[in-house]
């Protein structure tokens, strides 16, 4: 059992102790922490688990095997080190860190403590994610072309957040929510090669953005998020032997260039509570975790090639 401490009880610090305590037999959430402490005081005696506003207490807890960082980006890189020089394992939202500089001093720190690094870029354990890699790799749809994905939803307009500061997060959405679809389209096709990137401030600063990218395989791709609209999911593939469209947590729209068509399903998981475990399970050796370290850091280069593009204007190369 992998005995965690969750740091930050906002939305999303909180939708992962809703996945995980009492429903996981790998992962028990032991500790929770919140600078916050008098608004996070009820939720966590509706818990039962132990609150405290410091994160040091977290790391001197003997009981304490990880930390799991839902914090604003800015603090990750500082929290990892400091998780790694108590000796423990650390499990990060994205994005990973801010620039490419500060990722690689976290994957060293990591290194040199010889604790493991987990990463929040769930959509790798979403079962139709997983079947397209299937599909790709198997060469089922052929040359892959180009991709699109788009995540939006309104969950974070209407109210102060350090989410919406520029300064956390240049791109807006494309940080929350499309940072998803870098790391997953990097991980079906390879390196990110070039990124061209706009953002608009139509309702409330940066809610509009989206991005276009090149791969080093030669495939393009468009992601995109809107932060002030109604909950919506978008991912398609297309290949030279037909295309692919994510319609749901269980199911894939599949259509072939011989004019075959179907909808193949697959069995939906939660996918917060899947990476927790596939975290747990790589740190007890049960098997390799999703992530590598490398491509950890070439998430955050994509980033922060796209807040350039994002001042220039002009189309950026991923260094």
């Amino acid at each position: 059992m992998l005995n965690t401490a969750i740091i930050g009880l906002g939305w999303w610090g909180r939708t992962h102790i809703e996945a995980i305590q009492g429903k996981s037999e790998k992962v028990k959430i032991r500790q929770l922490v919140d600078i916050n402490i008098e608004s996070a005081q009820d939720y966590a005696k509706e818990k039962n688990i132990d609150l405290s506003s410091d994160y040091q207490d977290a790391l001197d807890n003997p009981e304490i095997d990880a930390v799991v960082l839902v914090t604003p980006h800015s603090l990750h890189t500082e929290q990892i080190i400091e998780a790694a020089k108590a000796g423990k394992h650390v499990f990060t939202e994205k994005p990973f860190a801010l620039n490419v500089k500060d990722a690689i001093r976290s994957v060293e720190a990591a290194r040199e403590a010889n604790i493991h690094l987990g990463l929040g870029h769930n959509l790798r354990y979403s079962s139709p994610q997983i079947e397209i890699k299937r599909m790709i790799d198997t060469g089922e749809l052929g040359t892959i072309l180009h991709l699109e994905g788009n995540i939006s939803h309104s969950t974070l307009s209407g109210f102060v957040s350090w989410r919406h500061d520029p300064n956390e997060a240049p791109g807006g959405g494309l940080y929350h929510m499309g940072s998803h679809f870098i790391d997953l389209f990097s991980h079906y096709l390879g390196p990110i090669s070039e990124i061209y990137a706009q953002t608009r401030d139509l309702i409330q600063p940066l809610d509009t953005a989206s991005a276009l990218l090149n791969f080093e395989s030669g495939a393009s791709a468009y992601i995109g998020n809107i932060m002030v609209t109604q909950s919506n999911r978008m991912m398609n593939i297309f290949g030279s032997k037909g295309w692919a469209k994510v319609i749901g947590l269980d199911a894939i729209e599949i259509e072939k260039i011989d004019g075959t068509s179907e909808t193949r399903h697959v069995n939906a998981v939660n996918i917060v509570k899947a990476n927790m475990e596939g975290f747990a399970d790589a740190i007890s050796g049960i098997r390799k975790y999703k992530f590598t370290t490398e491509e950890m850091i070439h998430d955050v280069a994509v980033l922060e090639a796209l807040e350039r593009s994002l001042k220039t204007g002009k189309r950026e190369i991923v260094i």
